[in-house]
């Protein structure tokens, strides 16, 4: 048998600029699969990730920590039939991009238990994204980031551009308490060479790949009892002129209020083209403009995401949304 395939898993809480840095990765180097698994049915991450020779699997529907577990175990067998039948170019490695509510644990037990996968695919790294500027406040607040950051054996900050040198250094501090073992680095000056670099795995406990030694942390580490993070997703033909894409944007923010985590969505009435839009938590949207639609079609789609204990929060403000803008052809999910 020939040697396992390496995988590496990218991870890192919502909105933290995972799919950023895989595109940028992705223009580096064309040899890789990729696997992204996005937390509802309606797909947006997929459909952004550049295509450079590289196959490209989407996992919706859930968390692949949970979820679609079943689904990732069938996508990674499909992986390497295709290669080894020769329908595939023989890609070097398989990047999975989770979504940003996964435990990491709960991706890499999938290769520990199942004793085909195990033979012919090896965990070669867990690399955590950290929004510079979010990442101590989702700490206090999310188990799903605090999981992320112990899984690491990197940790990678993103968006330190906009953050201060105090918020940074407060935040590498947390880190580095948090998950002494792993190294922190700077998301921009991380070039896809760092997909090549092995760590060692350091113990397994009840099947799950884990760091040694204890880990402090910002505040007792809430009891996981199921993710507390529920998405929403509409898909609607037609387009909004931008002034009205404001307004309705300003109306759904101001009705969720501290329950919105991340919204992200395709869109709109733009002369040039379609925009990207993007929000996570109290942050400001960021509206950018896309040079083409993406996915093969110009459907127009925003997902939404909650923190609560009601799942179909975020399906009550999509159908607000739907209803102030008087949208026809609408699939949600």
């Amino acid at each position: 048998m020939t040697a396992p395939i390496p995988l590496v898993v990218l991870t890192g809480f919502l909105g933290s600029g995972k799919t950023t840095l895989l595109n940028r990765w992705l223009d580096q180097r064309g040899d890789l699969a990729v696997v992204i698994n996005e937390l509802g049915e309606i797909g947006i991450d997929k459909d952004l990730a550049r295509r450079v020779g590289a196959p490209i699997s989407l996992l919706a529907g859930g968390c692949v920590c949970c979820a679609v577990q079943g689904t990732l175990r069938t996508t990674l067998r499909n992986l390497y039939m295709a290669r080894a039948g020769g329908d595939l170019p023989p890609f070097s490695a398989v990047l999975l991009e989770t979504t940003g509510a996964a435990d990491p644990f709960g991706v890499t037990a999938v290769l520990e238990q199942d004793a085909w996968l195990r033979k012919r695919f090896t965990l070669r790294s867990i690399l955590t994204t950290v929004d510079t500027v979010a990442g101590e406040a989702a700490l206090a607040r999310f188990p799903e980031a605090l999981e992320q950051v112990t899984a690491a054996d990197q940790l990678l900050l993103t968006k330190t551009d906009r953050a201060t040198a105090a918020q940074r250094g407060a935040l590498v501090d947390a880190l580095r308490r948090l998950n002494p073992r792993a190294g922190v680095d700077d998301a921009a000056s991380a070039d896809a060479g760092l997909l090549d670099r092995d760590f060692p795995r350091q113990c397994r406990i009840t099947g799950a790949l884990a760091p040694a030694g204890a880990l402090a942390t910002l505040a007792p580490r809430p009891e996981r009892r199921g993710h507390h993070l529920h998405p929403s997703g509409l898909r609607w033909r037609g387009r909004i002129a931008y002034d009205r894409l404001q307004e309705a944007l300003a109306a759904l923010r101001a009705e969720a209020g501290d329950e919105l985590v991340r919204l992200k969505g395709l869109a709109i009435d733009k002369l040039d083209g379609p925009l990207l839009i993007q929000a996570v938590a109290g942050q400001a949207v960021e509206v950018a403009p896309l040079p083409a639609w993406p996915g093969g079609d110009e459907d127009s789609r925003l997902v939404v995401i909650a923190a609560g204990e009601d799942a179909g929060t975020p399906t009550r403000w999509l159908e607000h949304w739907r209803i102030y803008l008087g949208l026809a052809d609408v699939a949600s999910a």
